[in-house]
């Protein structure tokens, strides 16, 4: 699966992780919406948290970045803030 992004981010895919715990799981999800990236895999699933505030990142630029590719080609999109 996608690991295209550095590990400032954590893991960009669940299944990546050393441990599987719940203590885990919450930690690289809080450390990736920290750092603005509110999706994470695990495997073919998307894991997604609620940003809370309007977000610009469906544009088509992102768009044709997927457009067409298997999941482990590109990592989870990144938040662009306005």
């Amino acid at each position: 699966m996608a690991e295209h992004e550095s590990l400032e981010f954590g893991k960009a895919d669940f299944v990546l992780l050393d441990n599987v715990s719940l203590e885990e799981f919450m930690t690289n999800l809080k450390l990736r919406f920290e750092k603005g990236r509110i999706y994470t895999y695990i495997g073919e699933v998307v894991v997604s948290v609620n940003p809370y505030r309007a977000m610009n990142i469906y544009g088509r630029d992102m768009v044709e970045q997927y457009k067409g590719r298997e999941l482990y080609e590109r990592p989870p999109p990144p938040v662009r803030h306005r």
